[in-house]
């Protein structure tokens, strides 16, 4: 039987298919709302890229042994949440005129980590879910919407900043982010 027919692992595949795309877009937003938002300079703009990626760096080992202690649907559904809460403060701070560079730099790490966390928890929940023996078919299924994301996201979060400008395309993304914890944790 074909994972098609595996409403669990459909609900992870929706989940998973839209977050991607969003943290595509993200990844186009959020450097052009330093830029343009605030200014900010190629020094400035190479720094939120460090903080983007500092956290796989520094927790991405001991993650794993984290995980491996907890129960791996709920770190999924946590760490959606908590992307989909801290990407939404910047957008809310654009709005109330407080956004800083610091903000985002601190949004871009903790984003980082909780990624982290999903990440390691979604390699050792999808063999729970599907079993060995539909494992690979269900890596393939969900890389396969992994590349197309990282295709199709960010020419459409070009188009939304261009469309909406950079605080509503991160908007939009924390969004995602909140589908996705609704259709785990279901």
């Amino acid at each position: 039987m074909s994972l098609v027919h595996h409403a669990d692992f459909r609900r992870l595949w929706a989940a998973d298919a839209l977050s991607q795309i969003g943290t595509q877009v993200t990844a186009i937003a959020l450097p052009l709302l330093v830029i343009r938002v605030l200014d900010a300079n190629v020094f400035e703009v190479g720094l939120l890229t460090t903080f983007e990626f500092l956290a796989f760096l520094i927790i991405g080992l001991p993650a794993g042994a984290w995980v491996d202690r907890m129960r791996r649907r709920s770190v999924l559904v946590s760490a959606d949440l908590g992307r989909a809460v801290l990407l939404g403060s910047l957008p809310l701070a654009w709005w109330l005129d407080v956004l800083t560079l610091p903000q985002v730099y601190v949004v871009a790490l903790l984003t980082g980590a909780c990624t982290v966390f999903f990440d390691v928890a979604y390699q050792s929940y999808l063999p729970h879910l599907v079993g060995r023996e539909h494992l690979v078919e269900g890596n393939a299924k969900l890389q396969g919407t992994q590349s197309v994301a990282q295709v199709a996201g960010p020419t459409a979060g070009g188009l939304l900043v261009q469309a909406l400008t950079a605080p509503y395309a991160i908007l939009l993304d924390a969004l995602t982010f909140l589908w996705s914890a609704l259709w785990i944790g279901t």
